[in-house]
């Protein structure tokens, strides 16, 4: 909060919120740091797992699929 506006002010900095931190009463501290052991814990929703894209080819296409191997046909294109 700035000083006698009643506006409060955004933290971009590790050192700033720290020094909020400092300042909280200690039932606040419990809850924050509650809270931040269940974001910790709490998978990240755009992690995705790693695609396994040599499983999906040989689905689709068996495990020899048919006409020349790719490294054939880049040795052609170059000559």
């Amino acid at each position: 909060m700035l000083p006698g506006t009643g506006i409060l002010s955004c933290m971009s900095t590790l050192v700033e919120i720290e020094e909020a931190i400092d300042r909280l009463p200690p039932l606040q501290v419990e809850k924050l740091t509650e809270w931040l052991e269940e974001r910790r814990l709490k998978p990240a929703m755009n992690e995705a797992p790693e695609p396994d894209f040599l499983s999906r080819a040989r689905s689709v296409w068996g495990d020899h699929p048919v006409g020349k191997p790719l490294s054939a046909v880049v040795s052609e294109a170059r000559g």
